[in-house]
């Protein structure tokens, strides 16, 4: 935190090292191996630390600069930060450690705030000029790591998770805009805003810096629409192959052991043939990685003998099977919930943390993955497909009907389902949201009234449907820029956290994102087929039953059939419908939504989850405004 006027209330060092340690406490899950305070008005910094880049005391945070001047807190990596200690010490800088947060500390002094712009890794972190009088705050260009914080008095205070801030404000009052969106949306709109009410969250690619009493906050990074010529179609290829190649390298940089999370999908697969690959050229120094799969025994959508028969061809990847049951749902749900600051934005989310543990249980402290290829290379055909369809409707070269009939007969949507979509591709985010809260899912009527016309409100977007065309890129820019991406990102971040476990992610390499929209959408999508660069390239070292296969899954999770079949989790949720907590909440008909949960059978698009989610999260943080 820091005294925005260099008076701290009165509060006296004592108090001030009281408060920041409490902080400490709820986040000794993200850093296990160490803590730090240092207090200096006007601020007073804390950290935990997870020991993943030299090993050494000597890299423990807070790190000063060598003449005092500065101090940092940091959490994340910078990949790239040995090619970067290089060239500082070009430039005359000295290092005393072997750590990247050092680095960070050199680049400052080297570049001032223009450092971030050498980084490639996730960040979020504060620098102190005691000189200067001046803190300096960044987060990553994709916003892989959070940055969240609030004003108390004369103070700024800000962590890495919201229930570090809640900690010392006990702030009970909710978000309500935030709120509805989630019940009624399900979404976790990249506005700045959290489930806290006066809690905010620093923005992806965005700097925060106060001075003279004045907080300026300035974007750095946006990810933007840039197509570039190439010489031929080649070029792309060529270009993607070693992009994703530096992206896993890079990924590995660790002194601790790293492993892989599989899914039997094409995005992991292909990171796990690049890394066996690796392994095998001498190019990494481990001689085995393991990888860990979330099985579901007799599901339809179950994807572990696909993962095993692919790992057949890996001669250095070592396969583990987590199952996960229904038990695992309910047990310590509650916890769950607080430990997550937010209400869950699907059931996935347990069974990642379950997944994590799992790690945790096998020394794991660094996992890569695949997200973020689907937002960038294309991946999810049954949302953006009415998108693609006007594209090609109204493009003077486009290919409607031999779109629409691949999308039919290849990828099995109806004709009904894609007219709709189509539809839905024309009206605003805002409308087509509302429409499917009101209308498919029936969310809307089990709202009161009042809390929907005081809170509904745009939609922070930057997709509008245009008939000259580039919707499609449009369309999964504003999901990376807004909505979908940062939900996976923060939940992901926080289950693996959560379990002192770091993850990594090679597809939200900030140059493959970029280079992703770079090219034309016939190297994404084309005839049916999702992120066809990907195919073309290193998943033509892949078995055809990934390659060729059009269903994406992910880690899907059978949640209603908990919900309608399993006694122990019916029971949980009876027991939540009744107390008082739940009927007394003003923000919803509590006897409409008791009548749903008894006929799941009947409202199969409802969401049941954000309800459940919502009203645990209500309890644990002892929320008093709904």
């Amino acid at each position: 935190m820091i005294s925005l006027d260099y008076s701290f209330d009165g509060l006296s060092e004592e108090s001030l090292r009281s408060k920041i340690n409490s902080m400490n406490q709820s986040l000794v899950h993200r850093g296990p191996d160490a803590d730090g305070i240092h207090i200096q008005n006007p601020i007073a910094f804390g950290f935990r630390r997870l020991s993943i880049i030299d090993l050494n005391s000597t890299a423990n945070q807070p790190m000063f600069s060598e003449d005092g001047d500065l101090v940092l807190v940091f959490n994340g990596e910078v990949y790239n930060y040995l090619e970067l200690k290089e060239e500082l010490k070009g430039k005359g800088h000295h290092f005393k450690t072997n750590s990247d947060t050092e680095v960070i500390i050199k680049s400052y002094e080297e570049y001032g705030d223009n450092c971030v712009d050498t980084f490639n890794g996730m960040w979020a972190f504060a620098i102190y000029d005691f000189r200067k009088k001046r803190l300096f705050c960044s987060r990553d260009r994709l916003g892989v790591k959070p940055f969240y914080y609030t004003y108390e008095g004369n103070q700024l205070i800000f962590s890495s998770e919201l229930k570090a801030i809640h900690k010392i404000t006990q702030n009970t009052l909710a978000n309500q805009k935030r709120v509805y969106e989630y019940i009624a949306y399900g979404y976790r709109i990249n506005n700045g805003e959290t489930f806290f009410d006066n809690c905010s969250e620093l923005l992806p690619g965005t700097n925060l810096i106060v001075e003279n009493n004045d907080i300026v906050l300035r974007k750095y990074w946006t990810l933007k629409r840039d197509l570039h010529a190439h010489k031929n179609p080649k070029d792309y290829k060529t270009e993607f192959s070693e992009l994703f190649k530096s992206a896993v390298k890079l990924r590995y940089r660790s002194d601790v052991p790293v492993a892989l999370l599989l899914s039997g999908g094409l995005d992991s697969s292909s990171i796990a043939r690049v890394t066996d690959d690796l392994i095998e050229n001498g190019e990494l120094g481990s001689n085995e990685i393991h990888a860990f799969i979330a099985s579901f025994p007799g599901y339809v959508d179950d994807e572990t003998e696909i993962a095993r028969e692919f790992i057949k061809t890996c001669k250095h990847i070592k396969l583990h099977e987590i199952q996960v049951d229904s038990k695992s749902v309910i047990n310590d749900f509650e916890k769950l919930i607080y430990e997550f600051d937010n209400p869950l934005g699907s059931f996935n989310c347990v069974v990642h943390n379950r997944i994590m543990k799992e790690c945790h249980k096998n020394g794991i402290k660094v996992v890569i993955n695949g997200q973020g290829s689907d937002e960038a290379f294309a991946g999810y055909d049954r949302y953006f497909c009415g998108v693609f369809l006007m594209d090609q409707l109204f493009s003077k070269k486009g290919s409607f009907i031999t779109e629409f009939k691949a999308l039919n007969k290849e990828n099995g949507f109806s004709k009904k389902f894609l007219l709709m979509q189509m539809f839905k591709s024309l009206i605003s985010p805002l409308t087509s949201a509302y429409l499917r809260a009101r209308f498919l899912e029936k969310t809307i009527p089990t709202l009161k009234g009042g809390f929907v016309k005081q809170n509904k409100q745009d939609i922070k977007t930057d997709y509008k449907f245009s008939f000259k065309g580039n919707n499609l890129s449009n369309y999964h820019l504003d999901g990376i820029n807004n909505q979908g991406l940062n939900t996976i990102l923060h939940y992901e971040d926080i289950s693996s956290m959560n379990q002192s476990i770091e993850i990594r992610s090679p597809f939200v390499d900030y140059r493959l994102m970029e280079f992703a929209f770079s090219i034309p959408t016939q190297f994404k999508f084309k005839g049916g087929v999702t992120k066809i660069i990907i195919r073309d390239t290193v998943g033509k070292l892949l078995p055809k039953n990934i390659t060729e296969n059009r269903n994406k899954i992910g880690f899907s999770t059978p949640f209603n059939s908990y919900l309608v079949s399993d006694s122990d989790f019916r029971k949980f949720v009876e027991d939540m419908l009744g107390s008082d907590s739940f009927k007394s909440k003003k923000i919803w008909d509590a006897d409409k939504l008791a009548e749903i949960f008894r006929n799941p059978e009947k409202h199969s698009k409802f969401p049941f989850w954000r309800i459940i989610n919502l009203e645990v999260w209500s309890k644990v943080y002892n929320i008093s405004n709904l």
